[in-house]
């Protein structure tokens, strides 16, 4: 292969990737502004990846996005590093913070745990419990708007789990906030009296919320390190979505 035609790929990646990181969709000349790189030569990378079939373009906006085969398979890739990756972050939280670690998504109306680092050997993977009051709640429906809550949590029973559950859609809304202010979510009495977190969300190369990383341990002992453990859980977070390719 010739240094040309490496040089020219290269490009193409570069193309390919910063399109990738804009889940909206881009133009032309806003991938050449943010490559620093000639609006010509993007344009004609651009086409390129369209006519490949690893781009689809709106006829409406002229902006280009991921084609659904490419965004298919990215998807999968994301989710295999995802299950590679996910343990060692989560041994390292383990060690850094002394409690258990999982890593959980949303499945239907709950927060389910797919990967864990458990020293007591108690395992929670599988287990399902209301978005409104899990650990991992907020850090998952980080990115919600008021609406987008009151869609979630439509038809939902704020049933009380522990002496801290949320009382409904505004009092969830207002510790989210707070959350994001923070950088971080604290979880202490929601899921069951006694019980405190910490969680942070974990964003794919799209920049969509995949799962939500969090600790779990007694209040007593965990409450006054909220603030250590939780730009820990903040930071590894930031990693293990840098490994599946988001660039803020």
């Amino acid at each position: 292969m010739s240094a040309g035609t490496v040089k020219s790929l290269s490009r193409g990646l570069d193309v390919l990737l910063e399109v990738a990181a804009l889940e909206q969709g881009a133009t032309s000349t806003e991938v050449a502004e943010r490559l620093g790189r000639n609006r010509v030569q993007v344009a004609r990378s651009l086409h390129s990846l369209e006519a490949a079939g690893l781009l689809d373009r709106d006829a409406r906006t002229r902006a280009y996005g991921l084609g659904w085969r490419l965004r298919t398979r990215a998807v999968l890739a994301a989710r295999a590093r995802l299950m590679v990756e996910g343990p060692r972050i989560l041994r390292e939280v383990v060690e850094a913070t002394g409690v258990s670690a999982f890593l959980a998504e949303v499945r239907g109306d709950g927060a389910v745990a797919i990967l864990e680092d458990v020293p007591s050997g108690l395992s929670w993977v599988g287990r399902s419990y209301p978005l409104y009051c899990d650990d991992a709640g907020q850090a998952l429906l980080w990115d919600c708007t008021r609406e987008e809550l009151e869609t979630v949590f439509a038809g939902t029973e704020f049933i009380a789990h522990g002496p801290q559950t949320p009382d409904g859609v505004a009092e969830f809304e207002a510790r989210l906030l707070a959350a994001r202010l923070r950088g971080y979510a604290v979880v202490d009495g929601e899921s069951q009296p006694g019980v405190f977190a910490v969680a942070a969300p974990v964003k794919d190369f799209s920049g969509q919320i995949v799962c939500a990383l969090h600790t779990q341990g007694p209040s007593e002992r965990l409450a006054p390190l909220a603030a250590s453990h939780g730009e820990i859980i903040r930071g590894s977070a930031e990693r293990l979505s840098a490994l599946l390719g988001w660039r803020p």
